[in-house]
């Protein structure tokens, strides 16, 4: 699978708040497609350091290999800083929410299963572990 063409993301908040979580809605909606009508990729957002748009604004999405598989992280970079979310969000069941270390974390997806490898020395949302990629 390709990333979708979610150019029109640029700057739109995908934060905490409840405008953040309807935009993650409509934005997992895009990836759906390609999965026969689910999102079958785990979405993780990435603070990352940017220079443009308002705080946890979307900045681009990048997967972790081109083309990408089901069940493989997609990472959705957005403008740091953006306050991990605190309590799971039921419509977002295969996102997951990175650290505070500009986009070094995978995090901890909302499901409760670890979605990489922790490298940086931000806060963390669970533990945990390294990824496998396959070759």
């Amino acid at each position: 699978m390709n990333l979708p063409k979610i150019h029109q993301f640029e700057g739109v908040p995908l934060g905490d708040d409840q405008q953040g979580r309807a935009n993650w809605v409509v934005l997992e909606g895009y990836f759906k497609p390609q999965c026969g009508g689910t999102v079958c990729v785990n979405l993780i957002r990435q603070p990352v350091s940017h220079d443009f748009g308002q705080d946890c604004g979307f900045v681009e999405a990048v997967p972790s290999r081109t083309p990408y598989y089901r069940g493989d992280p997609i990472y959705i970079h957005v403008k740091a800083p953006c306050r991990p979310t605190s309590s799971p969000d039921d419509s977002a069941g295969t996102t997951s929410q990175g650290g505070d270390n500009a986009g070094q974390e995978a995090g901890q997806d909302n499901g409760g299963q670890d979605a990489g490898t922790d490298a940086g020395t931000g806060t963390d949302q669970g533990a945990s572990s390294s990824a496998t990629t396959p070759s």
